[in-house]
């Protein structure tokens, strides 16, 4: 059986930014899943992303790795503050990055993470197991999609998720509601309208959607306001890890799922406000009628709307309990809050040497962690984590064969400090 000092699963934004890390500091380690897969199979055609190009690139500790060296070595222009940053050109910006940094990722499916002697057993679906002291679970939002309860009796005919869809051909000419009122499910509408669709859009917030702006020009003031991950006073504190795990706990189970959201980008308004009809209402229940779907709705014009098919823009809820490749003895052994995993400064859970990266990591580092932006504040830290195990089992003995000659031990990461 194969092993290594660590196993990264996932080979989104953070699985490829922590690999690079790993690399940089010498560690063994294998990267393992579909590359970018959530961005290049469950994101919209024609989608433009949320934050600004600045804050779009991938962490390295090499420099000449971001997009503004992409966009030189590419001689593209056009990849600058306030302007809009497809979809296509990011994922030709991680192809790049990929074939530059990370050119050895193995397209295979985890089936079941154990906790071994020292370490980890990890099955596949695809690929014999390996052993590994580390393992790094960055897989993203994907296995999070959140459906409201009063929507969820409806058959897969009736019902999809905006993470379902890269085209709205077939939704032409049909009436479709879509629940939510953040960016994903403007964006949804926006691009069905443009499909020929007829497209209600639900919302129950009555101010809702909450439009971005554009990117000012960078003045001194500007500056001194700006990250990576977003502008305005209170940007520091959401963008600073040690600042967030400061804060009360309560106050960080809720910023972690809704700093900077929900918020429509400045460029959608044009293509919604005017074109999607709203639906100030909260949705009550939904029942199949004839081919399509009756909503129940509680509002001030509609008690029912009949559609052909509604699609969830309810965004994600993270629970790793979700995550089918953890067993219950392993999990039991997690500490959670609220379904996020409790976290060390450098993304370390309760059993050692398992580390969370992403979505999953917001309530342990903070609300960067749903962007990009956040491998800024994560990948350095975690690779620093893992080099520090390594050294510490190298000096405490012989360096074993195989990771499964090895007692258990407690995390030494100094960083790691349990938060209730």
């Amino acid at each position: 059986m194969p092993a290594c000092e660590g196993l990264v699963i996932g080979a989104g934004p953070y699985g490829l930014s922590i690999s690079t890390h790993l690399r940089g500091r010498g560690i063994d380690h294998l990267i393992v899943g579909r590359p970018m897969d959530t961005w290049r199979a469950h994101m919209p055609v024609g989608m433009y992303l949320k934050s600004e190009p600045y804050g779009s690139d991938m962490s390295c500790p090499k420099k000449g790795y971001d997009l503004e060296a992409y966009c030189r070595s590419e001689r593209i222009e056009g990849i600058a503050r306030g302007e809009m940053f497809s979809l296509e050109r990011f994922l030709d910006y991680s192809d790049w990055y990929i074939k530059q940094l990370v050119p050895d990722v193995c397209d295979v499916t985890v089936t079941e993470i154990k906790a071994d002697s020292g370490g980890f057993r990890v099955a596949f679906a695809d690929a014999e197991p390996v052993t590994a002291r580390n393992v790094v679970i960055a897989t993203g939002v994907l296995p999070y999609p959140y459906i409201p309860a009063e929507l969820s009796s409806l058959p897969p005919e009736l019902l999809s998720h905006t993470a379902d869809h890269q085209r709205f051909d077939q939704f032409r000419g049909r009436r479709v509601a879509i629940v939510g009122g953040g960016s994903s499910a403007l964006e949804t509408a926006a691009l069905m309208h443009e499909a020929g669709s007829e497209v209600q859009l639900i919302l129950r917030c009555p101010k809702a959607p909450i439009w971005g702006e554009r990117a000012k020009p960078l003045t001194p003031l500007v500056r001194i306001r700006n990250n990576r991950l977003c502008e305005g006073w209170k940007c520091p504190l959401w963008n600073s890890p040690l600042g967030f795990r400061m804060l009360p706990q309560s106050i960080r189970v809720e910023k972690a799922r809704t700093v900077l959201g929900p918020l429509g980008a400045w460029w959608l308004k044009d293509r919604v406000e005017g074109v999607v009809e709203y639906v100030r209402a909260t949705v009550r229940g939904a029942e199949p009628s004839g081919s399509g779907v009756r909503l129940l709705l509680g509002g001030p014009t509609h008690s029912t709307l009949d559609v052909d098919h509604v699609i969830a823009g309810t965004g994600f809820r993270v629970d790793i309990a979700r995550l089918p490749y953890l067993p219950k003895e392993l999990q039991a052994r997690i500490a959670t809050l609220d379904g996020y995993p409790v976290l060390s400064r450098a993304g370390e859970s309760t059993v050692p040497g398992l580390y969370f990266a992403g979505a999953p990591a917001a309530f342990g580092l903070g609300p960067s962690m749903r962007f990009i932006a956040g491998t800024y504040n994560l990948s350095g830290h975690l690779a620093r984590s893992v080099a520090a195990r390594a050294r510490g089992r190298r000096g405490s003995g012989p360096v074993p064969s195989r990771l499964t000659d090895q007692a258990p031990e407690s995390s030494n990461d100094p960083a790691f400090q349990q938060t209730a």
